[in-house]
């Protein structure tokens, strides 16, 4: 059968046999292979066009996504879908029946994982559903639990999490890259903010802290992270779906990356410098010059510090915005401090990636309250 002689009603009992059969044997039944770029949408959920018009993935993607969308169906291409950041199309709130509807419009691409991301890439996105007791969900701040250290038939915590967890790693480079991570609700008992049922999408957050906590019961280690809401205004237009057109271009070439007159695009990224009254006194102490690497920024008649509080400022953490929890930093001392690659000693002994690094510039003026640099350590150091 060509694909002029295929109709509408082929389709559609294709879709019908893939739902009975489930993909797996589907494929395996109709010996399938496919590239896993093109898609028809029913409702939310996505078909692989090659399963669907019983095709290789060698065959002529052009000419089959033209026939399918000449039938009436949505096609996606996935290459022209994003993975940060707002996905085309979807707005905040749309609800989603479940993890497949969810991956199929691809706001969350696992269909069981929490998290999706590596630790290359940082984070894409998270569900919120629940699955721990240390969680919180505030609406626009979320404390979430990462992955890792449970028993896979009981679901009980059974060891430590580590930020090594490919979600866990994932979740802390997009802390420190500023990236922001799509935020799925899944409806759980006594959730104040989740659906009612299935899962929604509830917009773009922040990755303001990430440490180690402990279970309820205290027996284990767990990585949390401090979530904030960010609005972004002008999303729609930035973005618009009427702009995502289906491509059926080659996505191999030979041609060199980059382009001499980039055009503009959304960039889903915040890093947050709190400034504060008592940061810039500190700062002022000690004349913009890193405590730790003791580097001296300056262009031009300008010099350049951060005030980096000790024991973070605001939610979850909840330290005090006070002299004595307060270090002035360079911006690359400030990051690797915040990620816990610097904790620092009570002798005032430097710490880095577990190796000792130096010691802490002091001045008379600034005392540095050692229950701070405790409490950073508990958070951090392995």
């Amino acid at each position: 059968m060509g694909l002029g002689d295929i109709d509408r009603k082929h389709v559609e009992a294709a879709i019908d046999e893939y739902d009975h059969l489930r993909k797996g044997k589907f494929f395996d039944k109709h010996n399938i292979r496919a590239a896993e770029r093109f898609y028809v949408m029913q409702e939310d959920w996505a078909y692989e066009v090659e399963a669907l018009l019983g095709m290789s993935n060698a065959t002529d993607m052009k000419a089959a996504t033209a026939r399918l969308v000449d039938l009436g169906f949505e096609v996606q291409d996935r290459d022209l879908i994003p993975r940060f950041g707002p996905i085309p199309g979807i707005d905040e709130g749309r609800a989603f029946i479940d993890r497949r509807s969810a991956a199929g419009r691809q706001v969350h691409r696992a269909l069981q994982a929490g998290i999706v991301g590596t630790a290359k890439t940082g984070a894409e996105s998270i569900v919120v559903s629940g699955g721990y007791d240390e969680d919180r969900d505030e609406g626009d701040f979320i404390l979430y639990t990462g992955h890792g250290g449970r028993d896979s038939d009981t679901g009980k915590q059974v060891d430590d999490q580590t930020f090594a967890a490919p979600g866990n790693a994932a979740l802390k480079v997009s802390m420190a890259e500023g990236d922001l991570v799509r935020v799925i609700r899944g409806a759980h008992r006594g959730s104040k903010h989740g659906p009612a049922e299935g899962l929604r999408y509830d917009g773009l957050f922040r990755v303001e802290s990430a440490s180690y906590g402990r279970t309820s019961d205290g027996k284990y280690r767990i990585c949390q992270f401090g979530m904030v809401k960010v609005e972004l205004p002008g999303l729609d237009v930035v973005l618009n779906a009427k702009d995502v057109k289906v491509s059926v271009e080659v996505a191999h070439s030979d041609k060199p990356l980059g382009n001499l007159v980039p055009g503009r695009r959304g960039a889903w990224r915040q890093r947050i410098v709190r400034s504060t009254a008592v940061t810039k006194k500190i700062k002022n102490i000690h004349d913009d010059r890193c405590q730790i690497c003791g580097d001296h920024l300056v262009a031009g008649d300008v010099s350049y510090s951060e005030g980096a509080h000790i024991q973070g400022l605001g939610k979850p953490h909840e330290g005090p915005d006070i002299e004595s929890n307060v270090l002035c930093l360079c911006p690359s001392c400030h990051v690797r401090f915040d990620l816990g690659a610097i904790v620092i000693h009570d002798d005032h002994s430097l710490w880095l990636n577990g190796v000792r690094y130096g010691e802490l510039r002091t001045h008379p003026s600034h005392h540095v309250d050692h229950k701070y640099l405790a409490w950073h350590r508990a958070a951090y150091e392995n």
